[in-house]
């Protein structure tokens, strides 16, 4: 309706009119005049939303135009508050009137829009804590109630603000961090590679597809972590110290009989690679006894962790005949029986079923040898080099399910078999022999 109308329109109508009907704004917008007496070409509109007093240039000089832009206004009011409609109508101005937000505000808000699972979300927070409570010196106790120490700690990471993260705060970080390993070449590799880690992950909680969603809450310029250098990727290429033929002697002859879950749990990590959320959620009906295979899929015990997991793992006949044997004295669902009770999602790290197997096989196999972070993920590394030693890294990328073969070249492959450059065929008649300081030229035959 037109503005013509509208001044036709009835005093008791033009009353009854609502705040979402743009003849209501028609009535009440206004060209603001400067200091100078000069009346500008656009509408404006005031008004007093939740005790505050806002105002909002229209920028336009078209009464209608501008009425159903002041109507959009007190709509965005009403759902995403005022410093949502601040952000989104006065962008040039917002920065004025939005608070800083907290890290604590930013985790709660950011957890809003998030469409990960709760594990990576707590993952992300957790490191982006870490980093700003480095940054704040905010310290850890160890003492007792060590509980309400750390709900302490927390809190005032999170009351800080964003803006403490600011680019010099966040290198100065990264350098102290890997002092920390003095200097241990080895320990420094460490470190690099955690700052790297915590990094990317606090970094995500400012990601482009969580920014467009965070109207309410504003962030510092430049956001935190933009430009954020890295530490050159360290390798983290797999290199095998098992002996897979004395591993499973060993495990047939102490696990097959003492604690069978872990037996199990052993096999299906180095004879079919498989992760521990796989075989923590693996049903019997995944097992495919004709084909010799074991399908990895979505089902109602659990999700995959990414969509190209999904796949059906070929095993051994041998594998098949164990498999067949502990199907038969099965009682449930599940290859692993684990914890009866029903496990509820949580915000921080991953909850399995068979947490109490993994953790007593864990132990098992650092006993033998298998001294690194993660035994038993240790074993599905292996079962990729063992593949690709046999078939090639294709063969290896595809039965480790990986996204990309990059990924396989880069983490989990290692070549098992021994190879050299075969110099002894030239050095087989003559062979320097060093003694005594002395150099003697001996005729010999290589073993």
């Amino acid at each position: 309706m037109n503005s013509r109308i509208t001044k036709q329109l009835p005093s008791e109508s033009r009353q009854s009119l609502g705040k979402t009907d743009s003849r209501y704004w028609a009535e009440r917008i206004f060209k603001p005049i400067s200091g100078t007496g000069k009346k500008s070409p656009h509408w404006a509109m005031q008004l007093c939303f939740k005790s505050k007093r806002l105002s909002f240039g229209l920028r336009t000089g078209n009464k209608e135009a501008a009425a159903r832009i002041a109507r959009d206004i007190y709509s965005d009011l009403l759902t995403l508050g005022i410093d949502g409609t601040l952000a989104k109508h006065r962008p040039d101005r917002a920065d004025d009137k939005l608070e800083a937000a907290t890290i604590g505000a930013w985790i709660n808000a950011a957890t809003k829009v998030f469409d990960g699972s709760p594990a990576t979300f707590g993952s992300y927070a957790r490191s982006l804590r870490l980093i700003a409570g480095d940054i704040l010196s905010v310290s850890k106790s160890k003492k007792r109630f060590a509980a309400s120490k750390k709900s302490l700690y927390r809190a005032k990471i999170e009351e800080a603000p964003l803006s403490v993260l600011t680019p010099e705060a966040i290198q100065a970080w990264r350098i102290r961090f890997v002092a920390q390993a003095g200097k241990s070449p080895a320990l420094q590799r460490t470190k690099k590679i955690s700052a790297n880690s915590l990094i990317r992950q606090a970094r995500s909680l400012f990601s482009k597809k969580i920014l467009k969603f965070i109207t309410g809450v504003q962030h510092p310029n430049p956001i935190p972590f933009a430009g954020c250098e890295m530490f050159p990727r360290e390798s983290m290429r797999y290199n095998s110290t098992i002996d897979p033929g004395a591993l499973l002697q060993a495990a047939n002859e102490e696990l097959a009989i003492t604690d069978p879950e872990a037996f199990l749990t052993l096999l299906l990590a180095i004879g079919a690679g498989l992760r521990r959320g796989e075989i923590d959620k693996l049903l019997w009906r995944q097992i495919d006894f004709q084909a010799g295979t074991i399908r990895i899929e979505a089902t109602e015990a659990g999700g995959l962790k990414s969509e190209d997991s999904a796949g059906a793992v070929p095993i051994e006949a041998e594998f098949v005949a164990i498999l067949r044997g502990y199907y038969a004295k099965a009682t449930g669902p599940f290859l692993i029986g684990g914890s009866s009770a029903e496990t509820e999602p949580r915000d921080w790290g991953h909850q399995y079923r068979c947490e109490g197997v993994f953790t007593r096989l864990n132990a098992w196999l650092r006993k033998q040898g298998v001294n690194t972070a993660k035994p038993l993920h240790t074993l599905r590394k292996e079962a990729g080099s063992l593949v690709a030693t046999a078939s090639g890294i294709h063969a290896a990328s595809r039965f480790l399910r990986h996204a990309d073969i990059q990924v396989t070249a880069m983490h989990y492959a290692d070549h098992k078999e021994r190879t050299t450059v075969g110099i002894g065929r030239f050095l087989s008649s003559n062979i320097v022999d060093v003694s005594q300081g002395g150099i003697t030229l001996n005729t010999a035959t290589t073993a």
